[in-house]
């Protein structure tokens, strides 16, 4: 979608095969702070929260992001 290949998620969930609402969910994930996908991806630590969850976590706040997902409270603004 930032490339202008697609405009809008229906056209895109179509291209690849999958349901709107599921490309709709995942698309959120780029919204991630970057601690978070660092932790999550490289680090050792375990989610306190699901895959679901963390779709509606990247709507918040960077520095509230950290915190929630990792369950350290240790939230941290970038």
């Amino acid at each position: 979608m930032e490339a202008g290949e697609f405009v809008t998620i229906q056209e895109l969930a179509e291209a690849v095969g999958l349901a709107e609402r599921h490309v709709s969910r995942q698309l959120r994930l780029a919204f991630l702070a970057p601690e978070v996908l660092k932790r999550l991806t490289c680090g050792r630590e375990a989610s306190a929260v699901s895959l679901y969850e963390l779709c509606f976590l990247a709507g918040e706040a960077w520095g509230e992001q950290v915190g929630r997902a990792v369950g350290d409270g240790a939230a941290k603004s970038t």
